[in-house]
């Protein structure tokens, strides 16, 4: 613990604590929030499906696209029925 020899010097750690504080929440909010985008089902298919579209345009240049346009579409719906039942059973869960 740090000692301070006058109110004015614990005075100024405070309001320099505060201001760490604040840029440290600022940080943790920001962070949570790419957090939550990044795990929405919506967005784990996406990077999925737009990951084995990638590989399968590098090993082969054919007209596969309808394809993995269904796929992404088909794994979109799901993703989206996925997250409104997490949704309800998390609700459920925090009204308890």
């Amino acid at each position: 613990m740090k000692k301070f020899k006058n109110a004015k010097a614990l005075n100024e750690e405070k309001k320099r604590l505060k201001m760490r504080r604040a840029e440290l929440e600022k940080a943790i909010k920001y962070d949570w929030r790419d957090v939550k985008d990044s795990l929405k089902p919506n967005n784990i298919a996406g990077q999925v499906f737009s990951g084995m579209a990638g590989e399968k345009d590098a090993e082969n240049k054919t007209g596969s696209g309808v394809l993995s346009e269904m796929a992404a579409r088909f794994a979109s719906k799901l993703a989206g029925k996925a997250e409104d039942k997490l949704k309800d059973k998390f609700g459920k869960w925090f009204k308890k």
